[in-house]
This record gives structure tokens, C-alpha cells and sequence, in this order.
């Protein structure tokens, strides 16, 4: 009795055999909602597995998948190359404005940036890939920031206590200290760039992808196919976002353990 009226209430830490049981349980409701809901707006279980299975067989879903998925994965790699490069030389005075100013940039529409992006790039590969690098940049570089300006003086103090140089606390303190949470702004990245892919590829068809198979699909009103090719989206993004908190997990233990004595 105490641990239902726990789920029920707030502030409460549930073990994960409990939250494991809730998010099968909810599951399983919208999974019944869905076979007895007779809305037009959703195609039947059925028809979604016939259009799954017509989608790998016919419109090889599984090529664009890949696709897609390498096409984020590239630009994910470029921008944390470029976003981290930025964000650490934001401890330098005179790069410091620089950082400021792209992460307002996260305003700016990538529609509206096509068209320049277009002029500066030679191929539809390199537009998507362009779009997608500055998308993920910007948010990157917010969040690094705000990781930065987080550490504490003691942390800095710390470290010239031991008599290292300012480039040395920079490396240990920021580079190296923070490495955890570098990982957990990758996972919050991918999701973001993840739900972005396939507006850049409905702005560039080139190569094809998911974004391309759904602009057609929505064009012909092909609900089944289109929740089909949802799913799949889906599950490839939540494996994506499993397999990088397993990295970071197996990379830096102690991570969890530091928020767990919280």
C-alpha cells in the first residue's frame, strides 16, 4: 500500500524495479487504446504492421534508415568538434563574445539558412550536413557554457593550489573534469538533431532518407505508412540514446554515483 501511494506522490525516488513496472504498464494502456480506438486519425495495429512490412520490402525503409542515421551521426560528430573547440576557448577574454553570440543563433531558423548554406556548399550532402552542424552547434555550445560557468572557485583553486598554470586548470578542471557531462550534452543533442533530420532532408531530397520517405507519404495521406516510419524513427533514436548513456556510463562510473549521494 505505502509503495502505491509513493508512485502517487511527489518528491518520491522509486527503485527501477517499480519504474520498470509503471512504464510496461503504461505502455500496455496505449497499446490497448490503440487496437480499440476507432478514430480515423489512427490506423489500426494491422494495417501499420502491413505498411511496415510494405515499406521494407518495397520502399526500403532499412537503406533510408541508415541513411538518416549516418547522415546524423556525421554532422553530431562535426559539431561536438566544433562546439567544444568553441566553448573552451570561451575561457579566453577575447573568445569569450564569440561563444556568447552563437548561442544566440539557436533563434535563427534553418529554412530561412538554407538559401546561404545552399550558396556555400556543392552538393545536396553538403547541405544537409551543413544545416545540421550549425542546428546541433548552437544548442551545443549553450549547454557547454552553462556547464562551464557552473564550476565552482574552489574547483579552479583547487587546482593552482597544486601549482598548475592557467592552461593546466583548464585542461584538468574543464577538459578533463567535465568529461562526463560533455557525454550527457551529446545524448541531449542527438535527440535534438534527431528530431531535426528530417526537416533538413525534406529541405534537401538529395540521397533520399526518412525525411524524404515521410514528405511522400504525407503528401498521399498515407497514415499507416507514415506511423510505421514514426516507429522505426522512434526506436532508432531511443537505441541511439541507450547506446550513448551506456557510454557514458561504462566511461565514467562515477558519474551516477556522485548524483546518487545527492
Amino acid at each position: 500500500m505505502k509503495s502505491i501511494l509513493d508512485i502517487f506522490s511527489p518528491n518520491k525516488i522509486l527503485n527501477k524495479k517499480v519504474f520498470s513496472s509503471m512504464v510496461l504498464l503504461q505502455l500496455i494502456a496505449v497499446l490497448i487504446f490503440w487496437l480499440f480506438s476507432k478514430s480515423p486519425f489512427f490506423p489500426s495495429i494491422n494495417d501499420t504492421y502491413i505498411a511496415f512490412k510494405k515499406l521494407i520490402s518495397q520502399d526500403d525503409l532499412i537503406a533510408e534508415l541508415l541513411t538518416s542515421t549516418l547522415l546524423c551521426l556525421q554532422s553530431l560528430a562535426i559539431a561536438v568538434f566544433i562546439s567544444l573547440l568553441i566553448s573552451y576557448l570561451s575561457v579566453v577574454p577575447f573568445f569569450k563574445p564569440f561563444a556568447f553570440i552563437v548561442t544566440k543563433f539557436r533563434f535563427l531558423t534553418l529554412v530561412g539558412l538554407s538559401f546561404f548554406f545552399n550558396l556555400i556548399t556543392h552538393s545536396g550532402h553538403g547541405l544537409k550536413v551543413s544545416l545540421m552542424v550549425f542546428g546541433i552547434t548552437v544548442f551545443f555550445v549553450t549547454s557547454m557554457l552553462s556547464v562551464i560557468q557552473g564550476i565552482t572557485k574552489n574547483e579552479f583553486n583547487h587546482a593552482r593550489t597544486l601549482r598548475m598554470k592557467e592552461w593546466e586548470v583548464v585542461k584538468e578542471v574543464i577538459i578533463l573534469g567535465k568529461l562526463d557531462q560533455v557525454f550527457e550534452i551529446i545524448r541531449q543533442t542527438f535527440a535534438i538533431s534527431w528530431m531535426m533530420l528530417t526537416m533538413v532532408e525534406g529541405i534537401s531530397r538529395a540521397e533520399g532518407g526518412v525525411g524524404t520517405l515521410l514528405l511522400n507519404q504525407n503528401k498521399h495521406l498515407q497514415l499507416d505508412a507514415i506511423f510505421a516510419t514514426q516507429i522505426a524513427i522512434l526506436i532508432i533514436g531511443i537505441s541511439m540514446d541507450y547506446l550513448i548513456g551506456f557510454m557514458k556510463n561504462m566511461f565514467f562510473p562515477y558519474a551516477n554515483l556522485t548524483l546518487q549521494n545527492k
